[in-house]
């Protein structure tokens, strides 16, 4: 059995490597190309990462949040920066999940379901124009997102507008 497992995870390490490396991108707009690129490999996404980029759960772990806060996660895929912060996202006002891939926001979807939580509210968004109804907020945060902002600057500027003085 274990054999199995490890050639499945293998086989899907393989199509994820195909889809960051080989796999054309198509797409008239940004999140039409995110899409293109994350949608097929949206249930593989965070195993992959995990292993592939470093120091989240240390990150998210390690913010000052109190309860009654209001976060932002900028481009924030899967919802994976809820469980890497743990039992403090309970505890916020509200959590504010933007990303353009409607692929990677279904299996946020699963995620808020499966961790019980009723603080989230998912956007399919762009970053450098989203802005919440509630106004400013407490915490922001891109984990290894920006890189995949053509206009990052926009994005990091919104963001500021939304951070309240000393968030």
């Amino acid at each position: 059995r274990r054999s199995i497992a490890r050639m499945n995870a293998a086989m899907r390490d393989l199509a994820t490597l195909y889809h960051l490396m080989v796999r054309p991108v198509r797409g008239g707009t940004h999140a039409q190309r995110l899409e293109s690129f994350y949608g097929p490999q949206a249930e593989s996404y965070d195993d992959f990462r995990q292993r592939l980029l470093h120091g989240r759960e240390a990150l998210f772990s390690a913010l000052p949040v109190e309860a009654g806060q209001t976060w932002i996660d900028m481009g924030g895929a899967t919802g994976a920066s809820i469980a890497f912060m743990g039992k403090p996202a309970a505890a916020l006002e509200r959590i504010h999940i933007v990303d353009l891939s409607p692929s990677l926001l279904n299996i946020a979807r699963k995620r808020v379901s499966t961790l019980g939580l009723t603080n989230v509210t998912l956007h399919e968004a762009d970053v450098t124009t989203f802005a919440p109804e509630c106004g400013q907020v407490d915490l922001i945060t891109f984990s290894y997102s920006l890189t995949m902002i053509p206009n990052w600057f926009a994005a990091l500027e919104n963001a500021l507008r939304l951070l309240k003085p000393g968030g």
